[in-house]
C-alpha cells in the first residue's frame, strides 16, 4: 500500500555535507552532489518494489514488495558494502500480516528496531505505524506492535522515521492515503522507555499546500530528506539546519541524478554515513512522451541508490 502514497521536474542541487568533509579533509567545504540513481536490479522484481531502508553498514536492505501479490516486507543481505545483494526473503508471519498491506519501512540506526506502516485489522485509523524489535542482528524479529496513540489516529499515518538516538520520530499524516493534505509531523520523547509526545506538524517550509511525505533524517539530525509534490511532480527534496535546536532551512529539490524528468521519485532513505541515498522511483518509458503518473507508471516502481560524489 505504500505505492498509493505516490498519488501524493527537474532542478539541480549541490550540497555541502559533513560526509563530504570527511572524504576531503583538506577541503572542508568541498561541494558534493548525488550521482545518477542506480537500479538495484538484482533485488527489483517485475512487481512493485519500494520503501528501501538499510542497516548502518549497508549489508541489510529491507523493503516492501508486491511480488507475492500484496505488499509484504522483505529483506536482502550481502557480506559487505561492495558485494552483490542476495535473493530477498520475506520477513515472515511475526511481522507480515497475510491479510493486509505492510509498507513504509524505516530501520533504526542500531538495526534493532524496524518501524513500518500497515492497514491491518485492529488499528486506530486508515493506516497505523508499527514497530518490531530484535535483540541483535543475529536474532529473529519479534512480533509487530502498534505504536498506539497519540502517534496513530483515525487518519493515515506512514513512514515512521526515528532519529539516531530514538528521541524524535518523523512521519507523514493525511486524512486519507491519497489526500493532498499529507504533511510531515514530529513527536519527541525523553528516552526509549518514555512515551511519545503529542505530534506536531513540522513548521511550514517543510510542509506546503501540496502533499509532503516519506521523511528520512540523517544520523546527525541536521539533514531531512522527503518527497513532495510542491513542484507539480513527485520529487525528493532536502532541508538542512545547523543543529537540532534550530529550525529547518528552505527545502531544495535534489538534482537530476536523483529526480529524473517525467518520473515519480520518493521514499528517500539516507545511509548512516550520508554517502548513499536509497529511494523508490518510477522512471518513464523513454519511448513515451508523457510524464509518469500513479495511473501509468506503478508497474515500473523500483528501488534505486545514488552515491555521493565530492569534488
Amino acid at each position: 500500500m505504500v505505492r498509493i502514497v505516490v498519488v501524493l521536474s527537474l532542478a539541480s542541487l549541490i550540497v555541502f555535507c559533513a560526509s563530504g568533509q570527511q572524504a576531503n579533509e583538506g577541503a572542508p567545504n568541498a561541494p558534493c552532489e548525488f550521482g545518477p540513481g542506480e537500479s538495484l536490479a538484482v533485488v527489483n522484481s517485475p512487481a512493485f518494489d519500494g520503501s528501501p531502508t538499510v542497516s548502518g553498514d549497508e549489508t541489510e536492505l529491507f523493503f516492501t514488495s508486491e511480488r507475492k501479490g500484496q505488499e509484504d516486507l522483505f529483506v536482502s543481505s550481502r557480506p559487505s558494502r561492495e558485494a552483490t545483494w542476495r535473493e530477498p526473503m520475506n520477513l515472515g508471519a511475526s511481522i507480515d500480516d497475510p491479510m493486509a498491506g505492510d509498507f513504509s519501512l524505516r530501520l533504526s540506526s542500531d538495526g534493532k528496531a524496524l518501524y513500518f506502516a500497515s492497514n491491518r485489522r485492529g488499528g486506530f485509523g486508515k493506516a497505523d505505524m508499527y514497530i518490531a524489535t530484535r535483540a541483535s542482528r543475529q536474532h529473529p524479529w519479534g512480533p509487530a506492535t502498534n505504536l498506539g496513540p497519540p502517534l496513530n489516529t483515525e487518519a493515515f499515518e506512514a513512514f515512521p522515521t526515528p532519529s539516531a538516538d530514538g528521541t524524535m520520530l518523523y512521519f507523514n499524516r493525511s486524512t486519507t492515503f491519497d489526500s493532498q493534505d499529507s504533511d510531515i509531523w514530529m513527536s519527541t520523547r525523553a528516552g526509549p522507555e518514555h512515551q511519545w509526545s503529542v505530534p506536531q506538524r513540522v513548521p511550514s517550509g517543510i510542509n506546503s499546500e501540496r502533499a509532503e511525505f516519506s521523511p528520512s533524517l540523517s544520523t546527525d539530525g541536521k539533514t531531512l530528506y522527503f518527497a513532495s509534490q510542491r513542484g507539480g511532480n513527485i520529487d525528493i527534496w532536502v532541508s538542512t539546519r545547523g543543529d537540532r535546536s534550530q529550525g529547518w532551512g528552505t527545502p531544495r529539490r535534489l538534482g537530476g541524478g536523483v529526480n529524473v524528468p517525467r518520473a515519480m521519485t520518493l521514499a528517500p532513505f539516507i545511509s548512516d554515513d550520508q554517502r548513499s541515498l536509497y529511494f523508490m522511483s518510477a522512471r518513464p518509458d523513454p519511448a513515451a512522451g508523457e510524464a509518469c503518473t500513479p495511473m501509468t507508471c506503478l508497474g515500473r516502481v523500483d528501488l534505486y541508490v545514488a552515491r555521493l560524489n565530492c569534488h
